[in-house]
């Protein structure tokens, strides 16, 4: 419920060069005391507890500084914690008549031990760079990214373009350009498509083939909800759908909801505008969608900006003051939290790219 003591820096977390708002968010992944951090060189395991290296891996093509491959996304950390997965844009030089060629380099690594489980090269997509493409998804990310894996997938995306690759090979099953997938569920494939200028729909796929599974049109900039929910903006309104039917499961009123999973059992959607009729938090259930409970809820409590959600509490600010909620009920737990993390585990809560011991 509280954060101090000496921070932990995570300097290779910090984006050195960006080209999206998204992309400012520190690439750092925390899970049981590691920070896994997508750094410019490769993937690095820190642990949080005094800042001491426990392994880092190089990726085979070195970073071009300053270039399009300083642009990084956190990485994915396996369900079972076995495994954390992380990609790059890398450039790889030609000689002789051979031109240079943009790659994308996919690293999945034993947590335990730093050794590589696979690796892959991916042939990159025009628009890799970013130069070439406008952010479809919510989070306006355009790095790449390990969206999800699963027994025979493992499914990345890039600028516009995702790539479904079967991780014992390191090959690439299929692409789809103009399409941002934000979720891997049951053998499906959930995420965006640009229809047009400022329109796009939402679309589910098969994994293993991508044949369309459904659609709903007029859905713009989808986003990860939950591992089986993903979120996006239709007309005046907010949808929550269902990635493996298409169902639609929530609808909240107004454009600009942006939600996140407690990595339990609950899902919170929350804005925060310049107005305050433009700010709100709701919380349900992941599973049966129901209701627990929403600000504003007529009472005049103020409506806290949302930081981050994990095992039932709500870190985020009230003015300069950062606080707790209880996830379930909405009421206060810590009014003097001492910081807001985004990214949380057991042990402390991560803040711009310093990692922040629990203390109480």
């Amino acid at each position: 419920m509280r954060f101090g003591g000496p921070a932990v820096e995570l300097p290779h977390a910090r984006q050195p060069s960006t080209t999206s708002g998204g992309a400012a968010r520190p690439a750092v992944t925390l899970a049981d005391g590691v920070a896994y951090v997508t750094a410019e060189e490769g993937l690095e395991a820190i642990d949080t507890e005094g800042g001491a290296p426990r392994w880092n891996v190089s990726t085979k093509y070195p970073a071009e500084k300053g270039g399009f491959g300083s642009n990084r996304a956190a990485p994915l950390v396996s369900a079972d914690g076995k495994t954390v997965y992380a990609a790059w844009n890398r450039e790889v030089k030609g000689a002789g008549t051979t031109p240079d060629r943009a790659v994308i380099e996919v690293l999945a690594v034993d947590t335990a031990s730093g050794r590589t489980a696979w690796s892959a090269e991916i042939a990159a997509a025009p628009s890799a760079t970013g130069l070439g493409a406008a952010p479809i998804g919510a989070d306006e990310i355009l790095a790449p990214q390990i969206v999800g894996v699963d027994a025979v997938t493992a499914l990345v995306t890039a600028a516009d373009t995702t790539y479904a690759v079967e991780p014992a090979a390191g090959t690439v099953r299929w692409k789809k350009s103009a399409f941002r997938a934000v979720a891997l569920a049951d053998g499906v494939v959930a995420g965006g498509e640009e229809t047009g200028y400022g329109e796009g729909r939402l679309l589910g796929l098969a994994a293993a083939t991508g044949e369309q599974r459904w659609t709903v049109a007029g859905a713009r900039q989808p986003a990860a909800a939950a591992p089986r929910l993903l979120s996006a903006t239709l007309t005046d309104k907010t949808l929550v759908v269902d990635a493996v039917s298409g169902e639609q499961r929530v609808a909240l009123d107004g454009r600009g909801w942006r939600c996140r999973y407690d990595a339990q059992s609950l899902v919170l959607c929350s804005r925060y505008g310049y107005g305050a009729a433009d700010r709100g938090i709701t919380v349900f259930d992941a599973a049966s969608v129901k209701k627990r409970w929403a600000l504003p809820d007529g009472s005049g409590r103020k409506v806290a900006k949302v930081d981050g959600f994990w095992h039932g509490a709500v870190y985020g600010e009230v003015g300069d003051e950062p606080i707790v909620l209880d996830g379930a009920t909405g009421q206060d737990r810590q009014t003097s939290a001492g910081a807001p993390p985004y990214e949380i585990d057991r042990y402390g809560g991560v803040v711009g790219s310093s990692f922040h011991r629990a203390a109480g």
